[in-house]
């Protein structure tokens, strides 16, 4: 029995661990609004030391949207928004085909294992690719390279679950029945007879199992997005942005209304009202107006800061940041002039071998330079130069107008006037005063065109070194060309783009092994998702740590597969491989003892890779080739369906008298498309 004394010692005690209770969020709140505070300084300075690159952009986006100098070229041909748009075709035509091989490091005993998973691995990559819509985000991306120098992507594992009301009520039955127990055991005396551990034990666990189960998933994908170059923020310390991954954090901007930014961070829905106002930026008119010399960095900005006060307006966004911070693990959600972490700070639930969900691609980088450099950039000085040409070439025409002159005082200006308003085979009666024609009416000269002073031939020629855009693609063909002539700047146009495009492979690869790393994490995709995509034989591994991939399977993608594919040099080179190709699988087939049936297999696949090479994907191969007729009863079994059969080696036993005959063999006639 306690007495006052003890009573009073333990209100004490409470008040105090209450106090301290208070004094210690006290002091996490102050930490947490440090922190944040240096982050956005951070975030600020880094912003203000990449000043001149958003300027860039600003000012290759004019040169792509022709506003590029609107006060000074009446006549501005579009030639870098031209050449973005074809060179985009060529680079990003589709998605990629994914390649899953066999590590070399597989062991014979689970080779047979592993090829199966990289076979799945293979369907749902590129599942997963179409259902999070790739090629929205890159072709996006791919332009974004092409305009203002790089692009970026982001891709995210997303997992929504919700919640199931049978197991819920299920759930609340079992605590229902655990509290009973608890308070049947606490009423009994020590010592009884009757001991419902067990029993206890056997709710626990289906209370586990029923609360596990109880979070149903909803939605299990990858969300691919396209990032603007202006709202990726990377730190200053990276020296190079080509070497992204390597850098101690990452910043996402991005701008949200704010009552989306309430309801998505709820636990800071008091704190956003202290938050920085921001508002569109109206777009630019189309008559070109608006860009006449330097741009400024804001002007790479879709969003302004708007008036303090401002946030409750309907249309008033607050600047969010999503900070990966590669040091420590975490992600950090800050929004500027909120003084706390929208959300606490994380750590992704699929870990990967890169950290950063970030994927930038650019076309050419510079030793000892920061950021790359665009193409637009490069070709500045020749796009204004082009423009100024057809300038000078509108003004010389407006002024070379035809005219003649009247001697007025032989003439009266009444009859020029009837002259100039006569209409077409109208006589007109003029008083010359007996002068011949030719000296009262006569015309004024004016400065010839000469067309070589206003020829852009050259400057096209040099900007196509630049692009390695041809001129075929470009603009009307001003001489004809012969075969041979547009084969070799077609393959002149392959192989200047070629190193933009082996860039490009390089970063479709790296996120096909990102993506093969989320899909295979114990949050990634069950084997029940995987079956749903790759069908019921399909063979699945979660493994816990991302490392564990490589050392079973090497995850990549087919060099070039995501480009317009250069068709006609394909056909003329599978031409001279198809006959071959064709011998050789007879004579190796021959060779092995293979069956008529292995070697007919051989050829349909030749024919169906003709048929693809074509670059018609609505012909179905399939259709035209005639397939085995299905095995009749009482007919001779085939030795590999029965082990009794098989010979000492495993294989089927060679009869020599039924070998096929070379001289039957002869290939089918394919003929290259």
């Amino acid at each position: 029995m306690t007495g006052p004394g003890d009573q009073l010692v333990e209100a004490i005690e409470a008040d105090e661990l209450e106090q301290a209770e208070a004094e210690r969020r006290a002091a996490a709140t102050l930490e947490e609004e440090g922190a944040v505070k240096s982050w956005l300084k951070r975030i600020e300075e880094a912003r203000e030391f990449d000043k001149d690159a958003r300027k860039g952009y600003a000012k290759d986006r004019t040169y792509c949207q022709e506003r590029a100098n609107a006060d000074v070229y009446d006549v501005r041909v579009p030639i870098a928004g031209t050449y973005v748009g074809i060179l985009t075709t060529f680079l990003y035509a589709r998605d990629p085909d994914t390649s899953v091989d066999l590590a070399e490091a597989v062991s014979a005993r689970v080779k047979a294992d592993a090829k199966a998973f990289a076979t799945t691995l293979e369907i749902v990559i590129g599942r997963l690719w179409k259902k999070g819509k790739l090629k929205a985000a890159a072709d996006p991306l791919v332009r974004s390279g092409l305009s203002v120098g790089i692009g970026w992507m982001k891709g995210a594992w997303h997992r929504e679950t919700g919640n199931n009301p049978a197991l819920q009520q299920e759930i609340a039955g079992l605590q229902s029945s655990l509290a009973a127990i608890s308070q049947l055991q606490a009423d009994l005396a020590e010592g009884i007879v009757g001991d419902d551990s067990a029993q206890r034990a056997e709710l626990e666990q289906r209370l586990q199992q029923a609360e596990d189960e109880a979070q149903r998933i909803i939605f299990n994908a990858l969300c691919i997005d396209f990032v603007r170059a202006d709202d990726i923020q990377v730190a200053p310390e990276c020296a190079c942005l080509q070497n992204y991954v390597d850098s101690p954090w990452i910043a996402q901007r991005l701008f949200m209304l704010v009552e989306k930014a309430k309801a998505t961070y709820p636990d800071a829905a008091e704190l956003l009202a202290s938050a920085t106002a921001y508002f569109r930026v109206p777009g630019k008119t189309a008559d070109g107006a608006g860009f006449g010399g330097a741009a400024g960095a804001e002007q790479a900005d879709a969003f302004t800061k708007g008036p303090a006060g401002a946030t409750d307006s309907s249309k008033a966004c607050v600047c969010v940041w999503e900070l990966w911070n590669k040091e420590t693990g975490h992600v950090l959600t800050l929004a500027e002039g909120c003084p706390r972490y929208l959300r606490q700070p994380f750590k992704p639930e699929q870990r990967t071998t890169r950290f950063y969900p970030f994927f930038s691609w650019a076309v050419i980088w510079n030793d000892g330079e920061r950021h790359p450099q665009s193409l637009v950039d490069r070709s500045r000085s020749l796009l204004d130069e082009y423009n100024r040409t057809r300038t000078n070439f509108r003004t010389h025409r407006s002024r070379a107008i035809p005219k003649t002159g009247f001697d007025r005082g032989t003439m009266d200006p009444l009859d020029a006037k009837r002259l100039e308003d006569a209409s077409s085979n109208e006589m007109v009666g003029l008083d010359l005063q007996g002068q011949r024609p030719d000296q009262v009416l006569f015309p004024i000269s004016y400065n010839q065109i000469d067309p070589a002073l206003y020829d852009t031939q050259v400057i096209r020629a040099e900007l196509e070194m630049i692009w390695g855009v041809q001129e075929a693609l470009s603009s009307s063909i001003q001489v004809a060309k012969t075969a041979t002539e547009a084969d070799i700047q077609q393959q002149g146009t392959e192989s200047r783009i070629g190193y933009a495009r082996d860039s490009l492979d390089e970063m479709l690869s790296d996120f096909a092994r990102y993506t093969a790393e989320l899909a295979i994490s114990p949050n990634g995709l069950s084997f029940e998702d995987a079956a749903g995509m790759a069908g019921d034989d399909a063979f699945w591994v979660n493994m816990p740590e991302p490392e564990l991939l490589d050392s079973m399977v090497q995850v990549d993608i087919r060099a070039g597969s995501s480009g317009k594919p250069a068709t006609a040099l394909r056909q003329q080179q599978w031409s001279i491989l198809l006959p071959q190709l064709q011998q050789a699988a007879i004579q190796i087939g021959q060779m092995r003892g293979a069956s008529p049936l292995d070697i007919a297999n051989c050829i349909e696949q030749l024919a169906v890779e003709t048929v693809k090479r074509a670059g018609d994907t609505s012909i179905d191969p399939y259709s035209f080739i005639p397939q085995a007729p299905p095995q009749m009863p009482g007919l001779p079994m085939d030795p590999a369906a029965d082990p009794a059969l098989m010979g000492a080696d495993g294989q089927p036993p060679i009869d020599p008298n039924a070998m096929p005959d070379p001289a039957a063999m002869t290939p089918p006639a394919i003929t290259p498309v």
